[in-house]
């Protein structure tokens, strides 16, 4: 008998240790970083933005809207909030070679009818917009089509990077989060024309939505009363989207509200919108208890304590400014515990418009959800230990640093023919960040600060990061604890 629960034992040993060992190891390999794979060797020297004799190694997006204006830019004095979501039909073409430039004269590899709009919140008052598109059948209906080597879907958002002119920021960071978390958006560089114009370097991004190679939970199959779901916390809009009625909103401890992104509106029920929100607040009222560090009724019960460690870090060390406040996502499988997923890092590493972001301190641990997750000093723990080995490999300042160079070279050209066009964003008059002093004169003086500030604050990381354990430490917060 003894020797049978030895015996087990180890067994149970061995696949808690093969668990473990899952979660760190680097998983670099399974994802396809372009800058890395595709036409790194193909010679790329023409500065030309014409259509006509225009070429690049990076594939080529070519949208014709017929002479249509595409919808979703605000008027003079609109407001984003008040704006209704819109689409145009237009035409695609994408051209991805392998091994030699792409041109509009070649054959496109992708061809296809879309729906297409303006996206982004503050993003749409730039000059340089992102676009959200749908490829769609002839009779209207949704299209799935791999692009790009990415997993095919109906659904893709083309992020012009304006404010970001490093160019590089969002398809950085998304790559690196899919190393270090379960799911992050698939990205690939590209270079755009509208109507034959051309409008510059952009990132073909996958959207957070649920299917192969995305968010893989089980699909709602239209008449049960639960489901897999994906909200997003984000700033309040008047287009038709279903809010939650969850504990942290009705207890008015995030600035706007939690909209729910899977299943679709069309799908929703009044029942199925109450089962989110009735399962979304049973970890917020965890949370909020007196409990809510105890194995049996707190937290843990209820999140994937992993992804929520990993999306801290990533977006503490980017000093990612919207991070827990807004374009914050969560999703949960029927049967499974709450995660989150990375998105938009436009803002990140003191590229914040309005002012400048302190280089010092922590954010996160203030941020809805995290203040009382950081009051754990079992959860400090974990981000602690994360971030030291995470240093040692994927953010170590070796990898980061090959990172951004490698990007930088691999666009190369691209990037200037994207300041052809976009060049007079760096005129101190048209330079969106407000304050005089952080104002960015070229691509490489935009290159080199965020280089400068990332390692600068990842260096203050590695000295400050136990500081966290003030943060949770019992003196700290009797009052919260049972």
């Amino acid at each position: 008998m003894n020797s049978r629960k030895i015996y087990a034992g180890f067994v149970i040993a061995l696949l808690l240790a093969a668990l473990l060992l899952s979660r760190h190891i680097d998983p670099e390999n399974k994802r396809i970083r372009q800058h890395l794979t595709y036409n790194t060797d193909v010679e790329d020297s023409s500065l030309s933005v014409a259509a006509g004799t225009f070429s690049t190694r990076l594939p080529i997006v070519s949208i014709d809207t017929e002479g249509q204006i595409i919808p979703g830019k605000p008027e003079q004095g609109e407001r984003v909030r008040n704006m209704k979501n819109s689409y145009i039909r237009a035409d695609m073409k994408i051209y991805e070679a392998a091994g030699e430039l792409n041109t509009l004269s070649s054959n496109p590899d992708t061809e296809s009818q879309i729906q297409i709009r303006i996206r982004g919140n503050s993003s749409r008052t730039f000059d340089k917009t992102g676009y959200l598109f749908k490829f769609t059948k002839e009779d209207g209906s949704d299209r799935e089509l791999p692009v790009m080597g990415m997993e095919r879907d109906s659904t893709w958002v083309l992020h012009g990077p304006y404010l970001d002119k490093t160019l590089m920021r969002n398809y950085m960071w998304y790559n690196l989060s899919g190393q270090i978390m379960e799911w992050a958006p698939d990205v690939r560089f590209c270079e755009v024309f509208i109507n034959q114009e051309y409008q510059g370097v952009y990132v073909m991004t996958e959207q957070i939505s649920v299917g192969e190679g995305r968010i893989e939970v089980s699909k709602y199959d239209g008449k049960a009363g639960v489901s897999s779901y994906i909200v997003c916390a984000d700033r309040e809009s008047i287009n038709d989207v279903q809010y939650l009625d969850n504990f942290t909103s009705y207890a008015k401890r995030i600035n706007g509200r939690l909209e729910i992104k899977y299943p679709g509106t069309s799908k929703l029920t009044p029942e199925l919108t109450e089962y989110i929100g009735r399962d979304f607040s049973k970890f917020e009222k965890s949370l909020y208890s007196y409990d809510y560090d105890t194995v049996r009724y707190g937290y843990q019960k209820y999140i994937d304590v992993d992804s929520f460690v990993d999306y801290f870090i990533i977006n503490e060390v980017t000093q990612n400014t919207d991070a827990g406040l807004y374009s914050t996502y969560f999703y949960k499988d029927v049967s499974g515990k709450l995660k989150m997923c990375v998105w938009d890092f436009n803002n990140c590493c003191d590229n914040y418009m309005e002012e400048q972001t302190p280089m010092s301190g922590f954010f996160m641990k203030d941020r809805p959800w995290y203040y009382m997750l950081c009051k754990d000093e079992e959860f400090t723990e974990q981000i602690i230990s994360r971030y030291r080995e995470l240093r040692r490999g994927i953010l170590s300042e070796e990898a980061v640093t090959a990172d951004i160079r490698d990007i930088q070279a691999y666009l190369g050209t691209a990037a200037e023919r994207n300041f052809e066009k976009w060049g007079y964003s760096f005129l101190p008059e048209n330079d969106l960040l407000t304050e005089d002093f952080r104002k960015i004169g070229s691509y490489e003086e935009a290159v080199e600060q965020y280089e400068t500030r990332l390692l600068r604050r990842m260096r203050w990381l590695d000295e400050h990061i136990e500081d966290l354990r003030f943060y949770s430490h019992e003196s700290k917060n009797k009052k919260f604890n049972h």
